[in-house]
């Protein structure tokens, strides 16, 4: 019996699928699984002691800092003063579950190094905010970098981290400046 033109062209379809599938496996060995998310904003020179005391605020990153959907809350402080023993805790609305940590790892007068963990089930995200002095003004350079532990939707997810990360660094920017 001679199978029905459907049936010829269902097996037509899942090989080409099949080879598609292949294909994209085999290329996600070869890209890489860490990214580079950067952005900054340059404020005039008289914005910058007001920019500043947001930054070096403990109890100002709730009021800055971007958490789609969620939000920050101070758990340690040390000192009025951001510090390296400051660390909020993420919580997410509608999830009580659900709890991350953002913890100050540096702090210098231009720099200020800390790590997000958006949840207990993910890997910590390092991330830096830079103070850079120019003629135009006051630059904040925000960068995050890390590797991703997806399995081999890694590399594929690195590709669209920038806009993911990169939406939210640019609001919290904002707020910042602001």
């Amino acid at each position: 019996m001679q199978p029905t033109k459907a049936l010829l062209t269902l097996r037509y379809i899942t090989r080409i699928a099949a080879v598609i599938i292949l294909i994209a496996v085999a290329v996600g060995f070869f890209l890489p699984a860490d990214y580079r998310i950067e952005r900054s904003v340059t404020v005039p020179n008289a914005a910058r002691e007001q920019v500043e005391q947001q930054l070096f605020t403990a109890s100002e990153w709730q009021n800055w800092m971007h958490i789609e959907g969620g939000s920050l809350q101070l758990t340690q402080q040390a000192t009025p003063a951001l510090s390296d023993a400051t660390t909020y805790t993420i919580r997410y609305e509608g999830d009580t579950e659900k709890l991350g940590t953002l913890e100050l790892t540096q702090v210098s007068n231009e720099r200020v190094n800390f790590v997000v963990t958006p949840s207990q089930t993910t890997l910590p995200v390092p991330n830096q905010i830079e103070l850079l002095s120019s003629a135009q003004g006051l630059t904040i350079q925000w960068v995050i970098e890390g590797e991703l532990d997806a399995g081999f939707l890694s590399p594929y997810l690195a590709l669209v981290a920038n806009r993911i990360a990169g939406s939210n660094i640019e609001a919290s920017l904002s707020k910042l400046t602001k």
